[in-house]
């Protein structure tokens, strides 16, 4: 009866669904035939998108403003291209040809005009296969080799590449934010029918690429009401990674002398006051300009604490480098040279995979233990990390 009860009142609950619907009730041709987790259709639309001179009437406009967020928060990974944002602001992207599947490459992109080439290698549930990148960048330098190169692993958080000497890593927020620019700029002159399919696209996007925050604000809002009914419904609870960012972010946000950062589902970041203080600016890993983060890595079935140089100021992230060598006790890190992008200087289990498997879907035991484990992080390995960079870093 108390089972019972609880669907009943879920069920008569309609203000409640009634958010919910109206986000969720409308048609969308991906959704309808099945192509949102059909990782080639993207790059298709990718491609499509891309082409200045397909029948979308954005022109070359998304392929622009896509460029120039790509080279806005990863200048310094241009170095060696010798391009910058000016030179790249002011081609005319209708000079640009357009390849699917050019040698197995997801996306090839090149200007004879500007002898420049753009490699992009689109990831959103299939993992690399062995020397994937490195088989590309060695096809590229082959087929291009007076050419400026540039190779971009797109996924939908920005996970690393395999090749992170040669590869740049960038997230879909890139794409979602070309086309939101796009649009605006575009919407007076699309027609009806090409401007609906492209804004299907885009909720599509951040529905189950990017994420969105108002729908899943409102969805975990339904949930915490009608736990039981739900449980009951589903016989299991929300995904548990999402449970665990959430608890684990709102500590953090909670935390007098942390300063969060860049943050999804899947990488939590964030550094000290004392830090943020200390250390230049001048990164390009996130928006904040930090070089230096802390991550807490949420993936793979298990929660792991790290910091991490990112890319920036080569001689920022060399006296950073330097501090990791000289205390190989307090920054645990297996790495022992400087990486070109990203360099690990610090690593700990915070929840294993074999705990979690092992707590027969007890959500909130896993969440327990998570949070339990920061605070000792944050108690202890923090201030000593903490105090052995300040004091040395000159």
């Amino acid at each position: 009866m108390e089972d019972r009860k609880a669907i009943e009142q879920f069920l008569m609950d309609i203000e409640v669904l009634d958010a919910l619907e109206s986000r969720i009730s409308g048609f969308n041709t991906f959704e309808t035939l099945g192509l949102v987790s059909t990782e080639i259709r993207h790059s298709n639309m990718l491609g499509w998108l891309m082409s200045p001179k397909e029948n979308h009437g954005l022109g070359e406009l998304f392929l622009k403003k896509f460029v120039q967020e790509v080279f806005y928060h990863h200048q310094h990974s241009f170095l060696n291209a010798d391009i910058g944002l000016i030179d790249i602001s002011l081609m005319d992207y209708s000079a640009f040809v357009v390849r699917r599947e050019y040698k197995n490459m997801d996306l090839l992109l090149y200007a004879e005009a500007y002898n420049i080439v753009i490699a992009i290698e689109n990831k959103i549930w299939s993992k690399e296969s062995a020397h994937q990148l490195k088989n590309y960048f060695m096809k590229v330098q082959h087929e291009f080799p007076e050419y400026h190169q540039i190779f971009l692993f797109l996924t939908p958080s920005g996970e690393r590449p395999s090749d992170e000497e040669n590869w740049i890593s960038i997230s879909y927020e890139y794409v979602l934010k070309a086309l939101k620019k796009s649009l605006d700029l575009k919407k007076d002159q699309l027609t009806p029918p090409v401007e609906f399919f492209i804004k299907q696209y885009e909720e599509i996007l951040r529905r189950y690429i990017v994420g969105d925050k108002e729908l899943e604000s409102i969805c975990r809002n339904i949930y915490f009401k009608h736990r039981k009914a739900l449980d009951l419904i589903f016989q299991y609870k929300p995904d548990i990674f999402s449970d665990i960012a959430v608890a684990l972010q709102e500590k953090l946000q909670s935390h007098p002398h942390i300063k969060m950062d860049t943050s999804n589902k899947t990488y939590i970041r964030f550094t000290t006051n004392e830090l943020d203080n200390l250390i230049e600016k001048g990164g390009t890993w996130t928006d904040s300009g930090r070089i230096l983060l802390f991550e807490i890595q949420n993936k793979n079935g298990k929660i792991v604490m790290k910091a991490i140089i990112g890319p920036g100021d080569a001689t920022v992230r060399q006296k950073l480098y330097d501090i990791k060598a000289a205390f190989p006790e307090t920054l645990k890190g297996t790495v022992n040279k400087l990486g070109a992008q990203y360099t690990q200087i610090f690593s700990k289990e915070m929840v294993s995979r074999a705990y979690i498997e092992n707590s027969e879907h007890d959500n909130e035991k896993v969440v327990k233990k998570a949070v339990t484990e920061l605070k000792k992080f944050l108690s202890n390995e923090l201030h000593e990390i903490e105090r052995v960079i300040i004091e040395n870093y000159k």
